[in-house]
């Protein structure tokens, strides 16, 4: 179940925000938006989602608290840190929009309960890039 619902979650969630993406953010073709795979080559910038920690709820069957880390990458030497920062100020707005998130994932075989705002951070990430992480906690059903 568990790989299910993560797998799921961040499908879903992945093809929302390259659907809703915000005024001013970048289309898809210059900034994708990804589901992490380990072996997968991406360029930057690039939003890239990927979940971990899954763990049931019992009295709820087919439903899991799911971390969800939405990653932002871009490059240093093609991206001023003021946009960066920008974009992932809209990430963060458009994740706000829980009401409109569930209405467009919810379907006969997946709902999201809630998507919990959690830690976020930006670093440096290598020696020429910058990564912001938005982290969320889902709670979610799926069969």
């Amino acid at each position: 179940m568990p790989n299910l619902i993560e797998d799921r979650l961040a499908s879903l969630m992945a093809e929302w925000i390259d659907s809703n993406r915000p005024d001013g953010f970048p289309d898809s073709s210059a900034m994708p938006v990804h589901v992490a795979r380990r072996d997968e080559i991406r360029s930057r910038p690039c939003v890239v989602l990927n979940t971990s920690e899954s763990k049931p709820v019992p009295p709820m069957p087919h439903t899991a608290r799911v971390k969800l880390d939405v990653h932002l990458f871009s490059q240093v030497d093609d991206t001023p840190a003021e946009s960066h920062a920008e974009w992932a100020g809209k990430l963060v707005v458009l994740l706000r929009d829980k009401a409109a998130i569930q209405s467009a994932l919810d379907c006969e075989t997946f709902v999201l309960h809630d998507l919990i705002d959690r830690e976020s951070l930006t670093t440096p990430d290598e020696a020429r890039g910058r990564e912001s992480v938005l982290s969320y906690e889902a709670v979610v059903s799926a069969i």
